[in-house]
């Protein structure tokens, strides 16, 4: 997979890249079936997991809708 630079991700990186997506999908999906102190914890993980995209140069969009 490349980033936007047309830079190949390393498998580390990629891990990363999966991590993020995965945990988006469930906040999209099915956050209204966790618990509040879980969505709560979980968006602001994926808050900072999208500071990783971004550095990776990902250009991820904002997810604001989900509350990060």
């Amino acid at each position: 997979m490349e980033n936007a630079m047309r830079v190949t991700l390393n498998e580390a990186e990629l891990e990363i890249v999966e991590v993020y997506q995965s945990l988006e999908s469930v906040l999209r999906d099915r956050g209204d079936d966790l618990p509040p102190f879980a969505r709560r914890n979980a968006t602001k993980a994926l808050a900072a997991l999208w500071q990783v995209m971004n550095g990776l140069d990902m250009d991820p969009d904002q997810p604001y809708d989900l509350g990060a």
